[in-house]
């Protein structure tokens, strides 16, 4: 199979932790051009290209007043949708 686990998945597998997963939004928002977020599991994941990726998240993240509160559910939606590279 050489089709990549979404994020998802991947914690569904066990392979990600949901732990690793909030790091990773708490990473975003605090610095959306970040480098990228490598899960304990060894999965790497360009936390700005996952945002871009997700049309939601995308959109919403780029309002004018919209604050980190808001925004977080978005981050986060499009981060479990992902599909990290393995290291």
């Amino acid at each position: 199979m050489t089709e990549k686990l979404t994020i998802r998945a991947l914690c569904d597998l066990g392979l990600i932790s949901e732990t690793d997963v909030k790091a990773a939004v708490a990473a975003y928002m605090a610095d959306p051009m970040a480098p990228p977020f490598v899960f304990e599991a060894g999965y790497r994941l360009n936390l700005a290209k996952a945002i871009r990726r997700h049309p939601g998240a995308n959109d919403f993240i780029h309002r004018s007043g919209a604050g980190p509160q808001l925004k977080r559910p978005f981050v986060e939606a499009a981060i479990w949708e992902a599909r990290p590279e393995r290291e």
